[in-house]
């Protein structure tokens, strides 16, 4: 089903069940008096419905210029062709669930908005935003589906208004309009932005020549490191990429670059890692043992010299310290590497699912803030050709061309996960035949943009 089928679908879907049901939708019964947070109420909590048509009453007064974070937990769906999602409403992108007259534009139906004041302008909350506004009233809240079209929506979330005035004090010089949220901006609101850290690793030939190359990851790492550091790209600092290509590209320097130098990121800081080349199970009898494979990696130990997965949790769990951290893996390029999968495949074993992506998916479980993007899923492998802007892995050759403007569907000149996910999952499935299909994981705020 293409886009446009799914949405007219979808809309009369909607009509359908608004003409059965009514288009009420769940309504909340009881009465709040809004207070302002401070040294005796310094937060409130407050349950949203998916099913609600109307806006929830928070029961908090927001005050101008003082300074407020918003956190929400829980799983609610837009509609039963949309499947379960967090309070982002990144799962919801699909071609059977496509944003149909959402009420904040730029975010799926899934996710979680609000607005000050009855007239307010709708803004995307996701699962956390901290915000110092320019105007005072109420907060309401509601999911982002459609006026009238909440009938068949189902689940809810909880949210948590703190006033963090003491913690954000000395912060005004820092905090930026987010680029990637016209409506808060429209709204008066500012996020703190902070800094934005790198680390890309391609690995195309292996240093042991018994692993068979791949060949253009170290190019997709070079053009995605380019990008990042072009001013008419990601715009960032040099200083803050490191790269790692090849023969740089060992378990130690790895291991040095996620567990010491991206130590240096602080919490509102946002870090990326991506990593093209190879990524296997120990072996077919230990599925389990997933590794990384550096270029030192060699054939017949990659349980000794392989990068664990493990460690790249450890690194996020211990070392890292940024609350907002994406990462871009392209690794699954074969069944298994390494000489117990040949002997398995001479043996006429079935070792035709690389689980390297659900193993990569799994580091969304670190925490919130922390979103996974696969460039495949376990049943298939990730192709690679000329004919992919003259030497490039699918994935990466959809990935610059969303980050060069063809994501950008609101036109406003900067690309948030909102809008790249849903371009990356139809772009490499149209340019493969639905042969290979991007994966997502995570709790993570679409509205989070990779450049600066």
């Amino acid at each position: 089903m293409n886009l446009l089928a799914g949405s007219k679908w979808r809309m009369v879907f909607c009509v359908l069940l608004m003409f059965l049901a009514g288009c009420s939708g769940f309504k909340y019964a009881e009465k709040v008096d809004p207070v302002r947070l401070d040294q005796k109420v310094q937060k409130k909590s407050s349950r949203v419905y998916a099913q609600a048509n109307e806006w929830r009453n928070s029961g908090v007064i927001i005050q101008k210029n003082a300074s407020y974070q918003i956190s929400a937990r829980g799983r609610w769906h837009a509609g039963i062709l949309c499947g379960w999602t967090s309070p982002s409403g990144v799962e919801t992108h699909s071609s059977s669930c496509p944003p149909v007259n959402n009420v904040v534009r730029k975010w799926s139906a899934g996710a979680l908005i609000g607005k000050i004041g009855e007239n307010g302008e709708p803004f995307g909350v996701g699962y956390e935003y901290l915000f110092r506004p320019k105007e005072e009233g109420t907060l309401y809240l509601r999911i982002n589906d459609c006026y009238g079209c909440t009938v068949d929506n189902d689940g809810f979330v909880d949210v948590e208004v703190v006033r963090t005035d003491a913690g954000m004090e000395g912060s005004e010089g820092q905090a930026k309009v987010s680029p990637a949220a016209g409506s808060r901006e429209e709204a008066g609101m500012r996020t703190v932005q902070g800094q934005k850290w790198a680390v890309i690793i391609g690995i195309t030939n292996y240093k042991d020549s018994r692993i068979a190359g791949l060949r253009y990851a170290a190019a997709d790492a070079q053009a995605f490191h380019d990008w990042l550091i072009s001013q008419k790209g990601g715009r960032y600092a040099p200083s803050q990429v490191r790269i790692f290509l090849d023969s740089e590209a060992t378990a130690r320097n790895i291991r040095n670059a996620l567990f010491n130098w991206l130590g240096q990121a602080l919490e509102e800081d946002t870090v990326l890692i991506y990593f093209a080349g190879h990524g296997s199970p120990q072996s077919p009898d230990h599925p389990q043992n997933l590794f990384l494979l550096p270029y030192d990696c060699q054939y017949d130990d990659v349980a000794t010299t392989g990068f664990p997965m493990w460690d790249i949790e450890t690194a996020l769990k211990r070392f890292i310290k940024a609350r907002k951290v994406v990462v871009i893996a392209d690794a699954c390029h074969s069944g298994g590497i390494g000489q117990s999968f040949d002997i398995a495949r001479r043996a006429s074993r079935g070792v035709n699912i690389n689980p390297i992506s659900s193993g990569i998916q799994t580091l969304s479980k670190v925490g919130d803030g922390v979103a996974v993007i696969s460039a495949s899923d376990d049943k298939q492998f990730s192709q690679e050709g000329r004919q992919w802007g003259g030497g490039h892995g699918v994935f990466t050759y959809c990935l610059l061309k969303g980050l060069n403007g063809d994501a950008d569907y609101n036109r406003d000149g900067h690309i948030t996960l909102g809008e790249l996910i849903p371009y990356l999952s139809e772009q490499v499935r149209r340019e493969t035949v639905s042969a290979q299909s991007p994966t997502v994981s995570g709790k993570f705020d679409p509205a989070l943009s990779i450049s600066q």
